[in-house]
């Protein structure tokens, strides 16, 4: 299955549209593409506007990046991105700073050969068969 979507940069990072649906609701977000992540993550407001909390984790977890060391906690949320619905997903929620939403990270892209065309703005998803 292929398929096409566009994004737009976010500063020098790949922004791409997303949503997320949690027990109570669904955000449409914009998360940063980012195949250094090796999970998608997003931050506390966005977890808790549809229906996550601490209280309701998997477990917890601490998020390295180039600047700090995060602490949060990992929930199981449906993920829409690229054109393709990941249901059950691990998602890690943690605050990450420089204003975005969240991450796209390795635990979704895994599935998915992808290619990035900057000049038309689009990326190109074909799934991976299981």
């Amino acid at each position: 299955m292929r398929a096409e979507t566009s994004f737009h940069l976010v500063g020098d990072l790949i922004g791409v549209d997303a949503v997320m649906v949690g027990p109570t609701g669904r955000a449409e977000v914009t998360l940063i593409l980012d195949t250094a992540a090796s999970m998608t993550t997003v931050v506390p407001s966005v977890a808790e506007s549809i229906g996550y909390s601490s209280d309701i984790r998997l477990g917890w977890s601490v998020t390295r990046t180039a600047a700090a060391e995060e602490r949060g906690y990992i929930v199981r949320s449906q993920v829409e991105a690229l054109g393709f619905t990941m249901s059950d997903h691990r998602v890690v929620v943690a605050d990450l700073g420089y204003g975005i939403d969240g991450l796209l990270g390795i635990n979704f892209l895994r599935h998915f050969n992808f290619g990035i065309r900057f000049e038309e703005r689009r990326i190109l998803v074909e799934k991976i068969a299981p």
